[in-house]
């Protein structure tokens, strides 16, 4: 029997225009880069989506989709991360940029994230004979301290992805940014 160890629940709100094939690209490039998705599964990773367009101007297209992402770091845990992408009152609309015109979409979009981490995912230890055993002593007091690392470890890649999300929106993001030592010169903001 797989365990789950719970990591983080989170999400990104957004209102405004964006581009949202380019959004796509960077979050699906972001997660390539960590090793949750590789250019096979990333194919495979979205098993719902959901398109709804209403006769009223106002609500116009909600558009639903999930993505699975899966980083497999041994045969005993993996890695997690369940993104969900929830897209409200979204137009297209027309916008210029460098002197051409651009077609992009304009409304709200939401960004769920849930990531866990994943014991024994393919119950190798639980039909094994002898370390079906071991496993509960294994997992109590053997892998406790590693536990903790592989979870703040699957906490830190969401974190960073949404780093990403809010830098593609120009969000404010929380996460520390390391100092330089030595003072920057030239203009400033």
């Amino acid at each position: 029997m797989s365990v789950i160890i719970e990591g983080i629940q989170s999400r990104v709100k957004y209102l405004g225009t964006f581009d949202l094939k380019e959004f796509y690209r960077a979050v699906r490039e972001e997660l390539i880069d960590r090793g949750y998705i590789n250019s096979e599964s990333y194919k495979y990773m979205e098993p719902y989506y959901s398109e709804k367009v209403s006769s009223d101007p106002k609500e116009a297209k909600t558009i639903w989709f999930w993505w699975r992402a899966k980083k497999d770091e041994s045969s005993y845990f993996q890695k997690r991360m369940d993104i969900d992408f929830h897209l409200r009152f979204l137009k297209d609309v027309e916008v210029m940029v460098d002197n051409e015109k651009k077609r992009v979409q304009q409304g709200e979009i939401e960004v769920l994230f849930h990531t866990y981490l994943m014991l024994d995912p393919n119950d190798k230890w639980e039909k094994h004979w002898f370390l079906s055993r071991v496993h509960p002593l294994f997992y109590r007091r053997l892998w406790r301290k590693r536990r903790e690392e592989r979870k703040n470890s699957v906490i830190g890649d969401c974190y960073r992805v949404q780093a990403i999300i809010k830098n593609y929106f120009e969000i404010k993001s929380f996460i520390a940014r390391g100092e330089a030592f030595v003072p920057a010169y030239g203009y400033k903001r």
